[in-house]
């Protein structure tokens, strides 16, 4: 049975060893979600392996980029992204988002 990502993996999948920046972590998973959430149109669904690398790479990209002032990096998302959220857009195996306030969209996840 899958698992619901942890603060752990992301931390391992950015490599980050101590816990001084579990809050900033937390945070860019909870962002992730909803900005997948928002892209996609879908329910996050916490233990769907395309879901999960989503986040992961999201989370390093902004862990990575967020002093935007470094001459000579792109901060761009690369396609790799663009591909994961066209795939979660397009699988019908994830429920839609309810009709409803856009802003706010639900981060429950999906009953396996």
């Amino acid at each position: 049975m899958a698992t619901a990502l942890l603060l752990d993996d992301v931390k391992l999948y950015i490599r980050v060893d101590s816990n001084d920046e579990d809050a900033l972590i937390q945070d860019l998973m909870e962002g992730a979600i909803g900005y997948l959430q928002r892209m996609t149109g879908k329910v996050y669904d916490p233990t769907d392996g395309v879901w999960k690398m989503a986040i992961k790479y999201l989370c390093a990209h902004w862990y990575e980029n967020r002093d935007d002032t470094v001459v000579g990096r792109d901060a761009k998302v690369d396609h790799t992204i663009d591909a994961l959220i066209s795939h979660i857009s397009l699988c019908t195996d994830y429920a839609d988002l309810p009709a409803g306030d856009p802003d706010n969209p639900p981060v429950s996840p999906v009953s396996p």
